[in-house]
């Protein structure tokens, strides 16, 4: 019989998930028509779950979860020695491990003891002495094998029963959100004719032991999809400097954005956004500010060209100009125009990647990032709309596009006056609000890729009441800051984004 029981084990901080497998073979009299058996029970909890997610607002750690099943509930297998040499049979359970949030676990196969004892007789087993093929086990000895992926193993060796047995797996990332893991157990005896008819048993214990996932930034979680306005509201001040900061994970393309709380109390991304859009990958509520399943109508282009402009109002066109950073953010540098795209200024802008990791480089607070039409910023939601917002946007999950056309609290001019920044570029692009001098691309031949190193231009939710524009934050040269500035719908500006 194969049992299935969780317990919780709390050890230095760390979850275990402990689960009891009772091998059973079954030794049948040979003029006795009869099979050994094993079957599969529910945990007390009938979940297999160990610990829980907590709230994330804030947190030092986020308790981690283990998952483990077994496949197949049920099995059969029959053992019957006739002669001296005995019989030999095997069997396989296919383990399935899930682990979520986690700062590296290990995965244990062992026992209390190597022998299979006989329930009724109290006979012995020995555990094979050194391993061996299947064909090839010694008489009166039986072992396991345990092997990531679903072929079982050919080797067979004696149980451990040290500690809490063989390391199977592990995983040693400190930042596992996600990972599951599939496992073959097998076991096989090879038993004679001189061994009682018994069921011989033996309970193996299949452990999971996983660190909580240590959160060292401001706001206790790791992704971008995590934020909340509850995560945000409780953000503390933890730094000497007095700001609260972090990069974030954007799970839909592995990127790291940096996010402050500013001076209007809202999170702010103080880094461009640099997600590629494609029309063959969707946009779903799942990882996305969007109502509904939402695909644009082209794929992010790499240059700003001739094939690139469109005199659409809800053109879906977006650019990815080069993987460039601003090299002098505060000081004003124009590139000119017509440019394709940021590796004709390299007098503003220096090669640099978006990093994959949270990395601390401040450096990528400046990155160039993507520029949108504001039907793609909006994700189909801007179209011809007059008034009001657009409700959705290319924005992370539980984000947003900031207000223009107003001086409250998440919208550009309600940032620019709580901060007190004025008419002042130079504080505007500098250390906690990070604009960039990205420039922008316009719809014509004459212009493309223009002004970048001197002027920013970023997309609200906002649009203009003519139908074809829509409002935005521009700003160029040292003293000229505009939050209600506008443009066409079809021009490419830059995004970032505020927490809802």
């Amino acid at each position: 019989m194969l049992k299935r029981h969780n317990k919780k084990l709390n050890s230095s901080g760390k979850i275990s998930c402990l689960l009891l497998l009772l091998l059973t073979f079954l030794l049948v009299n040979p003029v006795t028509t009869s099979v050994y058996a094993y079957d599969s029970a529910p945990d007390d909890s009938g979940t297999g779950n160990t610990g829980n997610t907590g709230d994330n607002s804030s947190s030092s750690a986020i308790t981690s979860t283990v998952n483990i099943a077994f496949t197949p509930e049920s099995g059969s297998a029959s053992l019957t020695p006739i002669t001296a040499d005995g019989a030999s049979a095997k069997y396989s359970i296919k383990a399935t491990v899930g682990v979520e949030n986690s700062g590296g676990y290990t995965v244990y196969l062992g026992s209390n003891t190597s022998e299979l004892t006989g329930k009724n007789t109290g006979a012995t087993i020995n555990g094979v002495t050194s391993s061996a093929a299947y064909e090839e086990l010694p008489l009166n000895s039986w072992g396991y094998n345990a092997i990531e992926g679903e072929t079982p193993g050919t080797t067979f060796s004696k149980v451990p029963t040290n500690n809490r047995g063989d390391i199977i797996a592990s995983n040693n990332s400190a930042n596992i959100k996600e990972d599951n893991k599939t496992f073959t157990l097998s076991f096989a005896a090879h038993i004679g004719n001189d061994k009682p008819a018994d069921t011989y048993e033996n309970e193996i214990t299949l452990s999971v032991v996983s660190s909580p996932l240590e959160i060292t930034n401001d706001f206790g979680i790791t992704t971008m999809q995590e934020m909340t306005s509850t995560v945000c509201s409780n953000a503390k001040d933890l730094d000497e400097d007095g700001e609260i900061s972090a990069q974030l994970e954007d799970t839909r393309d592995g990127k790291y954005y940096w996010v402050n709380k500013l001076a209007d109390g809202k999170c702010w991304m103080t880094q461009n956004l640099d997600l590629d859009l494609s029309t063959s990958v969707a946009l779903t509520p799942e990882d996305s500010d969007v109502s509904a399943r939402w695909t644009p109508g082209y794929t992010t282009a790499t240059q700003a060209a001739a094939s690139t402009i469109s005199t659409s109002t809800t053109s879906q066109y977006s650019w990815s100009l080069g993987n460039y950073r601003i090299t002098n953010p505060t000081t004003s540098s124009d590139c000119g125009y017509p440019k394709n795209d940021a590796s004709q200024c390299i007098s503003q802008f220096t090669v640099y990647t978006t990093p994959t990791t949270a990395n601390g480089d401040a450096n990528a607070h400046y990155i160039l990032g993507n520029h949108y039409a504001w039907n793609a910023a909006t994700a189909g939601t801007g179209g011809s709309i007059t008034s009001g917002q657009a409700t959705g946007s290319i924005c992370p999950k539980g984000w947003k596009l900031p207000e223009s056309n107003v001086a409250t609290a998440g919208s550009f001019g309600g940032l620019i006056n709580t901060g007190s920044i004025g008419a002042d570029v130079v504080k505007l692009t500098s250390d906690p609000y990070y604009f960039v001098r990205g420039g922008y691309v316009q719809q014509n031949t004459a212009n493309l890729f223009s002004y970048a190193g001197t002027t920013g231009v970023y997309w609200p939710s906002t649009p203009s009441s003519t139908g074809s524009y829509a409002y935005h934050l521009v700003f160029s040269s040292t003293g000229n800051i505009n939050p209600s500035g506008s443009s066409a719908r079809n021009y490419g500006a830059s995004v970032r984004c505020i927490a809802r």
